[in-house]
């Protein structure tokens, strides 16, 4: 990989090649689960980032807290009052989903 632990960026900061190794849009990466991106795939990468960055399992919780407060940013962009709902409704599945299963792809460290 491109990007060490040691030469940490602001996910803003990272060249595309640093972004393709990292991020995967919405949905583990390497998982068998197909996760639709909907508006969320800026949101998603920069959660990727975040797990790749790991941490404490306090650093989880905080990098799970910001993926449904950006998303919920993401759903309430443009679009009726339906569309907003139906994507804030997918932002907190999606945020329970990483509360659930997420913890395998978050990168422990001390």
């Amino acid at each position: 990989m491109v990007l060490s632990m040691e030469n940490i960026k602001k996910y803003k900061d990272l060249t595309a090649e640093e972004k393709k190794a990292i991020c995967n849009g919405c949905g583990g990466k390497g998982s068998f689960v197909p996760v639709p991106n909907f508006r969320f795939k800026a949101s998603c990468n920069h959660h990727d980032y975040n797990y790749f960055l790991g941490g404490t399992e306090k650093d989880r919780l905080k990098a799970d807290t910001q993926f449904l407060e950006a998303m919920i940013l993401d759903a309430g962009l443009n679009g009726n009052l339906f569309r907003r709902i139906f994507y804030k409704f997918w932002a907190y599945i999606y945020y329970f989903a990483v509360r659930i299963f997420g913890k395998k792809y978050f990168n422990y460290n001390d």
